[in-house]
């Protein structure tokens, strides 16, 4: 071999020795994952229904994978405070986020001001959990049923008021839909959680709130509100005697708030695959799904396609709702 030609190969070797170096190294990386605890960011207070369904969903995650999940709240904004965290943190496999129906499928739509589009900015793992709404109020009303409110409100129109968690969270949406498919008036009153709107419906300060159903329950099983109807297709197990809004008369309505696991966008797709399939192991265990289904929370069941085009659809189901119902935030 001339000496060019040597020249020539140890010129080739020394340009693609650091690239099969670097690609060795990735590899082996992606394969030893996870070597530390995983961080998945919870976009809303502790306590909530999203923090619920995090803690126990994520504490039989971190046993199958055999390795630690720190939860961390990061309330604020609707949700869109932690949710831009999460997208704007590295693609390293070590950060999650917890997303919801609201977060991912109602907020960018909403607000203006949302500086994330799920679409382009975050990898989905899949699916957790959903759980059904109950529509309920105070004990002692004259609101025995969904049709009481209807009525009266046709009777004496935008006179009964309904609460919120807050602008474009689940009560919100999911009851302005409510309101187009029965042409009711009803106004909004938005609070700061779930938890005060839910002391003035017992104060009879509003009259009515779709409410998830596990925060739901306790105060239906105290007697403190009547459960008028669920938003699911079909009746809960939790609550087997309340009928569904479709049996109630309202024609298509269904709703849940949903969850699931994401991940900043330009995550490595063996690392997608490795949390993919752990999360379904994980929702197929029945330590888990009694866990879910003692408070009243359904598991998710479909794989991570399933989940990609339920969320589109969503998506859009949502975008309809808050165009049609002319849904604003200040």
């Amino acid at each position: 071999m001339s000496t060019k030609k040597i020249r020539r190969t140890w010129q080739c070797l020394a340009f693609s020795l650091p690239l099969m170096l670097v690609g060795m190294s990735a590899h082996a990386a992606t394969d030893a994952w996870p070597e530390r605890p995983v961080r998945v960011i919870v976009p809303f207070p502790a306590g909530g229904i999203n923090d619920t369904v995090a803690r126990i969903a994520l504490n039989h995650l971190g046993t199958t994978m055999n390795t630690g999940i720190v939860v961390e709240n990061r309330p604020g904004a609707g949700g869109t405070i932690g949710t831009l965290a999460a997208v704007q943190s590295p693609a390293d496999g070590y950060t999650f986020l917890l997303g919801a129906a609201s977060t991912i499928a109602v907020a960018p739509q909403l607000y203006r001001d949302a500086a994330y589009k799920p679409e382009t900015d975050l990898t989905a793992i899949g699916g957790i959990a959903s759980v059904a709404s109950v529509a309920v109020a105070a004990a002692d009303t004259p609101w025995k049923s969904l049709d009481d409110l209807i009525r009266h409100d046709k009777e004496k129109p935008a006179t009964l008021h309904y609460g919120s968690a807050g602008a474009g969270t689940s009560h919100h949406v999911q009851t302005e839909l409510l309101k187009l498919k029965t042409g009711a008036k009803w106004i909004h009153v938005p609070y700061r959680g779930g938890a005060p709107a839910m002391t003035d419906l017992i104060g009879k300060q509003i009259e009515l709130m779709l409410e998830p159903l596990p925060t739901a329950l306790s105060h239906i099983q105290s007697g403190r509100v009547v459960a008028l109807g669920v938003t699911s297709a079909q009746r809960s197990p939790t609550l087997p005697d309340v009928p569904t809004f479709q049996e109630l008369g309202i024609q298509d309505y269904e709703a849940t708030t949903w969850f699931g696991l994401f991940a900043p966008k330009g995550l490595a797709q063996d690392i997608a695959g490795k949390m993919s399939a752990a999360l379904q192991k994980t929702l197929q265990s029945d330590a888990l799904k009694q866990d879910f289904a003692s408070r009243g929370i359904d598991v998710y069941t479909g794989d991570r396609q399933a989940f990609e085009q339920f969320v589109g659809t969503e998506t859009r189901l949502w975008g309809d709702v808050i165009r049609d119902a002319g849904i604003t935030v200040e």
